[in-house]
């Protein structure tokens, strides 16, 4: 049997459209992948931000607690009560 112009048009079409798709298929993996990459970057700078943020909490309550007049904190709080 051989191919009528049309049934080639037809097949050649199909192939174009299946390429294209193989095409955005690749592509919106690419961009899938690119969007992850970013988000794990954004989740460790916010875990990062957020060890600093408790640290820096700790060092001002260490301080707070160092410097504080013994008068001004609650009697539950004093050594040896």
């Amino acid at each position: 049997m051989v191919a009528t112009p049309i049934e080639i048009a037809q097949a050649a079409t199909a192939t174009t459209a299946t390429l294209l798709k193989w095409q955005k298929s690749m592509e919106e993996r690419a961009t899938f992948r690119q969007n992850m990459d970013q988000s794990r970057r954004a989740i460790q700078a916010t875990r990062d931000l957020l060890k600093r943020l408790r640290q820096r909490h700790r060092d001002d309550m260490a301080e707070s607690s160092e410097n504080a007049n013994p008068s001004t904190v609650p009697i539950s709080q004093r050594a040896g009560s």
